[in-house]
């Protein structure tokens, strides 16, 4: 850290800290500064932008960037922060995009959300919102939702008007002499789920894609400010259902920090053992869906058969398949009853009797093999240029995941490794979801016997160490959190007023967004046939995606 510490010597800053071992936290007092800070910390090897985070103080009239910055290498990283000014025609910073390719699209949500205009940005476009929001800054603290949702006609005009003039701009683009044409891939389309990718192709030739995000966007940023720290939860949760867990044990971690509360031994683990199934539950979905996605649906519903017993494990406990809220601040939800790890236990053997057939069906598919190993390759430098992170990062053989790089819960005292893949290939990101469901059932185990063996000796009681007591209302802060999602990195941003009852700011970095923002470079030169190939080894979820 003392390295990275010694850069901000050449700029003039408010405060730096050792936030966390892995963290170091700085506040620039020029925001002219950021391109050159940007530069530095990615000559000294922090490569990866994970997001871009505004926080608006409507009291102070200002807004606080926020950059995270990562060395997914040597796991150092920093936390810069900025003030400029809140009025709109000086809400104004210099985009760090043409020297970190990742923050392409973060650029653009902050633009899109709280009208914050990057300089030198090379496509400041709305992103995410709907044409109805263009220009009026949603997240923002003082934005009038019910004068907006009042004016329904005028909301279908915006949305009906842009459409009719990006129908006419696509005529500018193509070539009347030639085959070009624009196809839209989606909104519904059953291989992909709610987006549309505007393709741009020659005959069956595809020479660019401009992904439309945002069709399931549900403003879970704003909407967790109206909810107590307890109830934001549900709108955390849907982040993604198909791994809810992981996603509220990120939320919960920066709650207990701002609180100062530490967590039984027993609710670590439980965080562990849950965490664990959610992420099972999701990988089987996964690669049921990477099959679906090109028309298999035998094999999509004979893994779905598996994934099945996982979630009568989570509706055991929590009552729910899906969305369990079963994650709580202080803890977890629900006390561990007789019989739920007898069902956990059915749900390990029906994965060990099926496994081999799982991996003959799916993974040593000579189909796939022949046709997925050469498509949508990543290379190790890709990954860090476009910031993109979990199963798609360690399919291309880099080394990074939260629980082993900033361990959190009880994942310290977990026996696991870096599982990874070497070709960055279609194919080898299909492998890695069926590794990663292999490496989880093993920690499942670790879990299972350390909780059971625990609570034999009478360290663990399920009744009373499942839950500590969190206060109503926090103090003033701010805290980070980072988990390894079932899709990658999840980042939670979480600022908290004086005496408050519910989140002043909860920023959700997901990792589907960065996942999905690289489908024009991998698709740009291949066939209209790849689409769904390509698209469904990235795993991305609309959920994450949109928020």
């Amino acid at each position: 850290m003392q390295t990275i510490q010694a850069l901000f010597q050449d700029f003039s800053t408010l405060y730096i800290q050792e936030y966390k071992p892995t963290w170091l936290k700085v506040k620039l007092q020029n925001a002219t500064d950021i391109v050159e800070v940007a530069k530095a910390l990615q000559s000294n090897g922090l490569t990866v932008i994970s997001t871009v985070s505004p926080t608006d103080f409507v009291e102070d009239n200002r807004i606080e960037m926020n950059y995270f910055f990562e060395d997914i290498l040597t796991k150092r990283n920093c936390w810069v922060k900025v003030d400029i000014p809140r009025e709109i025609e000086q809400c104004v910073i210099d985009s760090i995009t043409p020297i970190f390719k990742g923050a392409l699209w973060h650029e653009r949500e902050a633009y899109s959300m709280f009208g914050v205009r990057f300089t030198n940005h090379p496509d400041l476009r709305p992103i995410i919102v709907s044409q109805d929001f263009y220009g009026k800054t949603p997240y923002r603290r003082d934005f009038d939702w019910a004068a907006h949702e009042a004016d329904t006609l005028g909301n279908i005009q915006a949305i009906y008007e842009d459409f009719e003039q990006e129908q006419a701009q696509n005529e500018t683009l193509l070539d009347s002499n030639s085959s070009q044409m624009i196809l839209n891939w989606g909104p519904t389309h059953p291989a992909s789920g709610p987006i549309r990718l505007k393709v741009h192709c020659d005959g069956e030739d595809i020479l660019g894609i401009d992904p439309d995000i945002g069709f399931v966007w549900r403003a879970l940023e704003h909407l967790v400010t109206k909810k107590d720290f307890v109830g934001a939860i549900v709108a955390v949760e849907r982040l993604c259902f198909m791994d809810n867990i992981n996603s509220m044990v990120g939320y919960c971690q920066a709650v207990e920090e701002i609180a100062n509360v530490e967590i039984s031994e027993f609710a670590k683990w439980m965080r562990v053992l849950l965490g664990e199934v959610s992420r099972i539950s999701s990988h089987m979905m996964g690669m049921g869906n990477f099959y679906n996605s090109l028309g298999l649906h035998t094999a999509f519903m004979w893994n779905v058969d598996v994934r099945e017993y996982f979630l009568d494990f989570l509706e055991s406990y929590s009552g729910a398949r899906i969305a369990t809220a079963a994650i709580e601040p202080g803890g977890v939800r629900y006390t561990l009853e007789e019989g739920m790890l007898e069902t956990l236990q059915k749900a390990i053997e029906k994965f060990d009797a099926t496994k081999e057939e799982i991996r003959a069906i799916f993974v040593k598919n000579p189909t796939m093999k022949s046709r997925a190993t050469t498509k949508g390759i990543l290379s190790a430098q890709a990954i860090e240029e476009y910031s993109l992170c979990g199963i798609v990062a360690r399919a291309s053989g880099v080394k990074t995941d939260i629980r082993l790089d900033e361990p959190y819960a009880a994942y310290d005292q977990v026996q696991m490794d870096y599982v990874t893949q070497q070709g960055g290939s279609a194919a080898d990101r299909l492998k890695m979801l069926f590794d990663e469901i292999e490496q989880s059932v093993a920690i499942v185990r670790q879990a299972k016997a350390h909780i059971v063996a625990n609570i034999a000796n009478g360290n663990f009681n399920p009744t009373k160490d499942h839950m500590v007591k969190v206060p109503k209302k926090l103090p003033k802060g701010e805290a980070i959190s980072r988990v390894e999602w079932a899709r990658g990195e999840v980042l939670m941003h979480l600022v908290t007023d004086e005496k408050a009852t519910n989140p002043y700011r909860l920023k959700m970095k997901a990792p589907s967004f960065n996942h999905t923002m690289i489908l024009g470079e991998l698709l740009k030169g291949e066939s209209l046939s790849d689409i769904p190939l390509i698209f469904g080894s990235l795993y991305i979820c609309q959920g994450d995606l949109d928020r």
